[in-house]
């Protein structure tokens, strides 16, 4: 199997990494021009081992190094042309979240986007919301979700993202976490306020309080924590290129769990899906759709 990176010089090198180990073959990369692809292939070479054609035209990349799939790893407002040139190519994504975004879109033209990318004839998406995972590694901790009645969740990263644009890169976790809590239903008593680093909403879901609490900044030491009736969970990262081990310690049982990389696992589902020639597994475009329509009616309308 053949895969192409669309932006590999930030977190497409993750995904490159992660899908090298997992024995897919990363064989192109897509860059906003000659010269960067130029350094970015030699950074993958001189620090995973990889050899990759660079492009900067996503249509040449498709016909010349014809890969059996596609990451896409861009900035957001490019995601959604890219995704209907690939698919138009019956090939399958793998896309970082969101699936796609532009901040100058009003809710009906999402809508519509939207609606084009779930009819198109060759849809097989995967979308990276892998925060869900940590909720699936714990699941014998927590209560019934019908027992549940707060969740928090206090997210800060070394990003760059300012105001809104935070709640943009760091919402589709937390959505995606309460998706694989609760299911699929609708946001109710909705508020948000935001500074240059800082963003913060609340509102009910399924009947449970939630508090979303983001940070961005370079010199902010990151945290990603999370509590479900106030019972916490603390990930805790071993972190390199190369290396990568992930646990929740959880505070009130005192004990440190390993668990999966949620992203490796999301990678691992994603190549099955491309391998599985019977074709009768389906894509995990539904809850990723919610997630995504979920972080629009939020930022569009309210």
């Amino acid at each position: 199997m053949k895969i192409a990176i669309l932006g590999a010089s930030g977190i497409g090198k993750f995904h490159a990494r992660t899908f090298d180990k997992l024995n897919v073959e990363v064989n192109s990369i897509l860059s906003s021009s000659k010269a960067t692809g130029k350094v970015t292939s030699q950074d993958l070479n001189d620090s995973l081992g990889l050899k990759v054609d660079y492009y900067d035209d996503l249509n040449i990349l498709l016909n010349k190094s014809m890969p059996d799939a596609v990451t896409i790893c861009t900035p957001n407002e490019l995601h959604y042309e890219q995704i209907l040139k690939v698919l138009d190519k019956e090939i399958p994504i793998f896309c970082e979240k969101p699936l796609f975004w532009n901040k100058k879109d009003n809710y009906k033209t999402f809508l519509k986007k939207l609606k084009v990318i779930s009819n198109h004839p060759n849809r097989a998406i995967f979308v990276n919301t892998s925060g869900a995972g940590y909720i699936k590694s714990i699941k014998n901790l927590l209560p019934l979700s019908k027992d549940i009645n707060s969740f928090n969740f206090n997210f800060i990263t070394q990003g760059n993202n300012k105001y809104i644009e935070i709640a943009e890169d760091l919402m589709p976790h937390g959505l995606a976490m309460l998706i694989e809590l609760f299911g699929c239903h609708d946001i109710t008593s909705f508020k948000q306020e935001y500074s240059e680093n800082a963003y913060k909403c609340n509102f009910y879901y399924s009947g449970c309080k939630v508090n979303f609490d983001f940070k961005e900044g370079k010199l902010l030491k990151k945290e990603f924590i999370f509590s479900v009736n106030e019972e916490k969970y603390v990930r805790i990262q071993n972190r390199s290129l190369k290396n990568y081990e992930v646990f929740l310690d959880c505070i009130s049982q005192n004990m440190k769990i390993k668990i999966d990389d949620p992203f490796e696992v999301y990678a691992s589902r994603f190549i099955n899906f491309c391998t599985n020639v019977s074709n009768l597994q389906k894509d995990e475009f539904n809850e990723s759709s919610h997630n995504l329509n979920l972080m629009a009616k939020i930022l569009l309308i309210n």
